[in-house]
């Protein structure tokens, strides 16, 4: 996936002799990633937490919106290379727009049934774990990085269903998109750390 220009002897040669910014830890990146896409999440729940919009396709296409016009801006602090705010975003909204399609599929494919939500989840992550892996020239821990960020993804999912049948109501939908965003946000700073690993190995070898 070259087209998005990441990989790291692009990245390389398009800075020349200008450095990588310093990577953040994992640590850190794992709270900025569940703070930051939970703040997204949220104002992304709101369009069903308070039916801003009717329609069951609308209202979901929707909430992608939000998504694919936020998540990208926020997560690319993330990101060690300067100035590729646009690569990024670009980036993530494919990712995020494979995700979001597949996850719908099977959620409204199955009838909200036989864990269609789970499923969708587990492929469209599966899916957004690849693309920036490949987009960031990351080899080889496929499994690893997507098993991360699937725990994460499905501990914030349903612990915000679970928060959300307790409370009801608008409040409650808020909460299910807090949760949410902060379990999958955690694991998108998780791999996005770990797909810029070849990135910060090839600085450091030609520097």
């Amino acid at each position: 996936m070259k087209i998005f220009g990441l990989n790291p002897s692009q990245v390389l040669e398009r800075l020349g002799t200008e450095k990588i910014k310093s990577p953040y830890s994992l640590t850190f990146s794992i709270l900025y990633g569940g703070i930051g896409f939970g703040l997204v999440s949220v104002i992304a729940y709101s369009i069903w937490a308070f039916r801003l919009i009717r329609g069951q396709w609308t209202m979901y296409a929707s909430i992608a919106l939000v998504y694919l016009l936020l998540s990208g801006w926020v997560l690319s602090r993330l990101t060690i290379v300067p100035k590729n705010q646009i690569r990024f975003t670009a980036l993530f909204s494919v990712a995020f727009l494979g995700y979001a399609v597949l996850w719908c599929l099977f959620w409204l494919g199955l009838k909200w049934h036989h864990h269609g939500d789970l499923y969708g989840s587990a492929l469209g992550l599966l899916l957004m774990a690849i693309i920036l892996k490949r987009a960031f020239g990351s080899q080889g821990n496929l499994l690893f990085v997507f098993g991360i960020l699937f725990t994460f993804h499905t501990l914030g999912y349903y612990a915000g269903d679970d928060l959300h049948q307790i409370t009801g109501g608008s409040t409650g939908r808020l909460l299910w998109g807090a949760c949410h965003g902060i379990g999958f946000g955690a694991g998108l700073g998780c791999l996005i750390h770990q797909c810029q690993l070849p990135l910060i190995e090839a600085s450091e070898s030609t520097n």
